[in-house]
């Protein structure tokens, strides 16, 4: 569980929770990270993922408006540090402002590159693989089972000079697989009670492709099931 805000002297902390709530691992500096660059705090942490063989991937850098870290911190699975990859920029292995990550089975480690408007691959050494443009401007990102890629899209604009301008691409989640790229399927946004308000920006699948899609402005939580 990744906590991107700071308040006191709690917040921009990973933590790990056992099935019944236990805590098991904390990472980083309880309310310290934000616009620091040092390898035992974050600066905003986003996301978290897990590779196959338990070391922990840490995305960071959720401040868009001033420059951020915007890198992946890498832990084996007991905490221990072990390396970072990932800078801010908008270059073949760059980022700006990531807002989600996740594996699929060959271990490819897949990147919301919201401030770009992407969604950027690595292997899980940190080598930059490709970058797809046609999931939109990403800020949740899941992958099941069947390796089946959904992304949630609640920014795309297509107003000039807006940080969020995204030109031609619609809001809503995009479901493709990751074997090919492919954009199979398009989710409309729902309506909302007030247009300010932003469709769903986290998601995650279950093995039956069933999709839950959460809403922070909403504050709840929507599911989606195959016709």
């Amino acid at each position: 569980m990744a906590d991107a805000a700071a308040k006191g002297m709690k917040g921009m902390q990973v933590t790990k929770l056992s099935p019944d709530g236990r805590v098991l691992l904390k990472l980083g500096k309880p309310g310290e990270g934000a616009g620091q660059t040092g390898l035992d705090i974050f600066d905003s942490p986003t996301g978290v993922a897990v590779a196959s063989n338990g070391d922990i991937y840490i995305s960071e850098g959720h401040r868009e408006a001033k420059p951020n870290n915007s890198r992946i911190m890498v832990f084996t699975k007991d905490g221990r540090f072990m390396k970072t990859f990932g800078t801010l920029g908008t270059g073949d292995g760059q980022l700006r402002s990531p807002h989600a990550i996740a594996f699929d089975s060959q271990d490819h480690f897949y990147v919301a590159d919201r401030g770009n408007s992407r969604v950027v691959i690595f292997d899980k050494d940190g080598k930059f693989l490709a970058a797809w443009k046609q999931f939109g401007r990403p800020s949740g990102l899941a992958i099941d089972k069947n390796d089946m890629l959904y992304v949630a899209d609640c920014q795309s604009s297509d107003a000039p000079g807006a940080a969020n301008y995204n030109p031609g691409c619609r809001r809503g989640i995009r479901i493709g697989s990751v074997k090919d790229g492919k954009v199979m399927y398009f989710i409309p946004p729902p309506a909302v009670p007030d247009p300010k308000m932003q469709p769903p920006i986290g998601i995650v699948a279950d093995g039956n492709g069933v999709i839950y899609a959460a809403s922070d402005d909403q504050k709840d939580i929507k599911k989606y099931v195959k016709n």
